[in-house]
């Protein structure tokens, strides 16, 4: 397991400081959102050859590892017009991935309420249509998609994100497994070993990258952020399951603080080698 960070958690810099910067922290890979984590990029138009190539150059000579490259769009954004542009975007980040070296182009789906529940399959039909959309092409560019399901998101459960495996049937579609965007309210938090031993049963296989970060619940069901270890996420069984069956996969590390982040790689090293 490589220990990483989402990169943009330090703030926006030109390439070859942002990889120094990575490297010096102590982290091994990242998750690149190049809008936003590099100076001067805002937008994909932004984009250009000689800022890949400085990307590219820089986080190689530091030997920090681009392990997804992440690409935040609208993908089950429900007017079909504005979902296909989001995807045309996607098109693109794969295309910045293939040029990287990176395996892995990262997204979750999009907002969904719990007062919109009648409408999650026409939602799921239309996120499946985007998914095959952005398979073909990453089939072409021998690049993977790495889905992230969300509680509050169309995607929102281990079962739902089985069957968009299995119906879009891509070896190039993998998933990004963050423990705390599948909680959501405090009985989440007491059956959280039974929700992830599911994800783990259902999806194991398909984890291509863990996000950790920690959290305690409050009495309204707002998550507070914590230092890893200091909150309420049940790591310990998490690491034990990735330890005997996903030992390659990059640890990220998100909502990384960098007052105290030292803290957060301590504790991570601890649950990578399963230290008591």
């Amino acid at each position: 397991m490589k220990l990483g960070v989402r990169a943009h958690d330090f703030g926006k810099m030109v390439p070859s400081e942002l990889a120094k910067t990575l490297k010096g922290a102590g982290f091994e890979a990242a998750q690149l959102a190049l809008t936003k984590a590099i100076d001067g990029i805002d937008s994909f138009d932004d984009i250009t050859p000689e800022v890949l190539d400085d990307v590219l150059r820089f986080f190689e000579e530091s030997n920090v590892e681009i392990s997804v490259l992440g690409c935040y769009v609208e993908i089950g954004q429900p007017d079909k017009e504005l979902r296909l542009i989001e995807v045309e975007k996607f098109k693109k980040g794969l295309e910045y991935a293939k040029i990287l070296g990176v395996n892995f182009v990262g997204t979750e789906t999009t907002s969904f309420s719990p007062d919109m529940e009648y409408m999650r399959e026409s939602a799921f039909r239309g996120l499946k249509d985007s998914v095959l959309r952005m398979a073909e092409k990453a089939e072409q560019l021998g690049v993977s998609i790495a889905i992230e399901p969300v509680a509050e998101h169309i995607l929102d459960s281990a079962i739902l994100t089985r069957r968009l495996l299995d119906e879009v049937g891509s070896e190039r579609l993998k998933v990004i497994f963050d423990p705390v965007n599948l909680i959501l309210t405090r009985d989440d938090i007491c059956n959280q070993e039974k929700i992830y031993s599911k994800f783990f049963d259902i999806i194991g296989a398909d984890i291509a990258a863990l996000h950790v970060k920690d959290i305690v619940l409050s009495e309204s069901c707002e998550k507070i952020w914590r230092n890893i270890g200091q909150g309420e996420i049940a790591y310990e069984m998490i690491f034990e399951r990735l330890r005997k069956y996903k030992k390659d996969i990059p640890i990220l590390r998100e909502e990384a603080k960098t007052d105290s982040y030292k803290t957060d790689i301590e504790e991570m090293r601890r649950l990578i080698k399963g230290v008591v």
